[in-house]
C-alpha cells in the first residue's frame, strides 16, 4: 500500500510539474466561437470517466490529498496550452494503474468531457488525435470555470 501511495504522490506531483511547464507562451489560443466537442462524445467522456479515472481523481474530478484535480486550477494552469501535449501525456500516463492502455478515442472522449467540464464550448465536431494538435486549451481562470 505505501509502494502504490509513493507512486500516486509522484505521478501527482509529476502532473502538477507538467501543467505548470505548459504555462509558456504557446501559439494563440483557439479562435472565439471554437468547439472542441459534440455533447456526445462528452457523454462517453463522462461514461469512461467513472471506468477509469474516477478511483484517482474523484467523481466530481476535483481530486484527492495526492491526486491534481481537473476542474479549477487546472484549466487555469492549461489555459493557452496545446491540446496536443494534455492529450499525448493522457495517452501515455493514464490511467496510473494502466498507463496507455486506453485507445485513442477514449482519451480523446476524456478530453472533451474534461473540457466540457471545464465550461469550454460543444459543438457539431468530434475532438479527434488528429484536432488536438492544431487546438489550444481555452483560456480561463479558476474564477470562471466550474
Amino acid at each position: 500500500m505505501r509502494g502504490l501511495l509513493a507512486r500516486l504522490r509522484d505521478a501527482a506531483l509529476g502532473a502538477g510539474l507538467l501543467a505548470l511547464s505548459v504555462q509558456v507562451a504557446h501559439a494563440a489560443p483557439a479562435r472565439a466561437g471554437t468547439s472542441y466537442y459534440t455533447p456526445a462524445q462528452a457523454g462517453r467522456g463522462a461514461t469512461a470517466y467513472q471506468q477509469f479515472c474516477a478511483v484517482c481523481h474523484g467523481a466530481d474530478l476535483g481530486g484527492a490529498f495526492d491526486v491534481p484535480p481537473l476542474v479549477g486550477r487546472f484549466a487555469a494552469n492549461w489555459a493557452g496550452a496545446p491540446l496536443g501535449e494534455l492529450f499525448d501525456y493522457m495517452s501515455k500516463a493514464m490511467p496510473l494503474f494502466a498507463p496507455g492502455t486506453l485507445t485513442p478515442a477514449q482519451n480523446a472522449a476524456l478530453l472533451a468531457f474534461m473540457l466540457r467540464e471545464n465550461g469550454a464550448p460543444a459543438g457539431s465536431r468530434d475532438l479527434t488525435p488528429e484536432r488536438v494538435k492544431t487546438m489550444m486549451f481555452p483560456k480561463m481562470t479558476a474564477a470562471t470555470v466550474k
